[in-house]
């Protein structure tokens, strides 16, 4: 007769999850490490989860909810769009100078992607081009100072700018060094 199957949180398993992955990578992850981590028999895993590339977009899913909203709201706020989109990158400085070495999960994951065929692609892809599309419709928002393709620079230029600092977190350039970019960074998006 075989055992009961352990039971076990969903939430916490995913909460581990969401470690494991900012922390590891999306390449660096095993089925094994998030198992491990949660605590959770191969079986279960499977059979609540699914497989690697399905857990990874649960985790991509939450981070996006909890720590990627939370920085797009300040887009949304009403005030001058250069001024939110300036405190945008001091948020996201911020967020970095707490997370070093991890960085952020959603752009360490768009970098890690590159040339990749795998399942994680796409939704890294598409969590991208809603970033992307987010800032756009921000800086479009000052319609007699910003044309279209101003607007595309910007955009792209702030991307740039929260990649670097991506990279300076996981490179653990330390605090003061990702804060003194982003508020440069921010103080050149203002006065444009």
């Amino acid at each position: 007769m075989a055992g009961r199957p352990k039971s076990f949180d969903v939430d916490e398993a995913i909460g581990a999850f969401v470690d494991v992955f900012w922390t590891k990578g999306y390449r660096g992850t095993s089925v094994d490490d998030l198992q491990d981590a949660a605590g959770i028999k191969r079986g279960s895993f499977y059979a609540a989860f699914g497989c690697k590339d399905d857990v990874f977009e649960i985790v991509l899913e939450k981070y996006w909810s909890e720590a990627t909203e939370a920085g797009l709201k300040i887009l949304d706020e009403d005030k001058p769009p250069k001024q939110a989109v300036a405190e945008f990158i001091r948020h996201i400085g911020s967020f970095m100078s707490l997370n070093t070495p991890r960085g952020c999960l959603l752009l360490s994951s768009s970098s890690e992607t590159t040339g990749a065929n795998n399942g994680e692609k796409p939704l890294v892809c598409a969590k991208m081009t809603e970033l992307e599309n987010r800032l756009l419709r921000t800086l479009k928002k000052d319609d007699d100072e910003t044309s279209a393709i101003c607007a595309r620079d910007q955009a792209n230029f702030v991307l740039a700018v929260i990649l670097g600092l991506n990279a300076m977190a996981k490179a653990d350039c330390g605090p003061s060094r990702i804060m003194a970019a982003a508020d440069y960074a921010a103080t050149s998006i203002a006065s444009k």
